[in-house]
């Protein structure tokens, strides 16, 4: 590395840090300890907490934007006032959210529940609907709150989210109907079909029995009237949307009835090709 990009490197990291500190005092939190450069331990006196800012170090060395360096603070501050309320349940349960994960990507740490088959219900708590933190075992003890209570907790503000996303429906092929979901945060669309009152919202415009394609926790799409011919040629988007997607879901079609939640196909990715299982 070149003498130029170090010095400039160790002057965006002391930016980067005179700005974290500064809205730290903002919020009234000061710096208890320094594990590095990325993890810090910070507390207000009644809550103390870790927070990685090396993501956003990152983000800001590489862009040395002023307004992006803004950006990021604000987002770091949103984010260890949020950790401060999560501390007790009466204040911290309005930022309880449910996040659907593949079964393979959650681990015995995170607050979860069995949703279908490989998929997963995970209690998450968000400053801004797009920072998502997994709530742990340590916070349920700590609040003296039951799991169920959570999960009701977290289902109750996903439902409020439900309620006022924006969906547009359209017809194609003569007789498919397609309805999709638009929320200020992509990364919770995927997660509406785990709401209580998803089944009553569709039910008002496709009918009791309807089919869910959700290849990314950030994609959703939900389809009536489709045969297994269509179906088929479904699994090639879903594979494509699949391959490419940050988050990626699954690649079953999931039909709702009113008694249950069953898979209407599986395809699965081998050698390059579809295969429905």
């Amino acid at each position: 590395m070149k003498l130029a990009e170090k010095i400039g490197g160790m002057l965006c990291r002391d930016k980067f840090e005179a700005g974290f500190r500064n809205a730290l005092r903002r919020q009234n939190f000061h710096i208890v300890s320094k594990e590095n450069d990325s993890v810090y331990e910070i507390s207000n006196g009644a809550a103390t907490f870790k927070i990685n800012v090396g993501e956003a170090r990152a983000i800001y060395e590489k862009t040395q934007s002023d307004e992006e360096l803004d950006r990021l603070i604000k987002k770091l501050e949103q984010d260890f006032v949020i950790k401060g309320r999560m501390v007790s349940f009466t204040n911290g349960q309005e930022f309880l959210r449910l996040l659907i994960m593949r079964e393979k990507d959650v681990d015995s740490t995170m607050i979860s529940a069995d949703f279908v088959d490989g998929l997963k219900k995970v209690v998450v708590y968000t400053p801004d609907e797009e920072i998502v933190h997994f709530l742990d075992e340590a916070s349920l003890k700590r609040w003296g709150v039951p799991r169920e209570v959570v999960f009701s907790v977290a289902d109750r503000n996903m439902c409020k989210i439900l309620s006022k996303a924006e969906i547009s429906e359209e017809t194609f092929c003569g007789s498919i109907k397609a309805l999709e979901f638009k929320i200020n945060s992509p990364v919770f669309v995927s997660s509406l079909i785990m709401c209580n009152e998803f089944r009553s919202v569709v039910y008002e415009r496709l009918g009791a029995k309807f089919l869910v394609v959700a290849p990314s926790r950030e994609s959703l799409l939900v389809l009536k009237n489709i045969t297994n011919d269509i179906l088929e040629g479904l699994g090639t988007v879903i594979l494509s949307e699949y391959r490419k997607a940050k988050n990626p879901l699954t690649t079953d079609v999931l039909l709702f009835t009113p008694q249950n939640i069953q898979i209407a196909g599986r395809f699965s990715i081998g050698r390059g090709d579809i295969r429905e299982e």
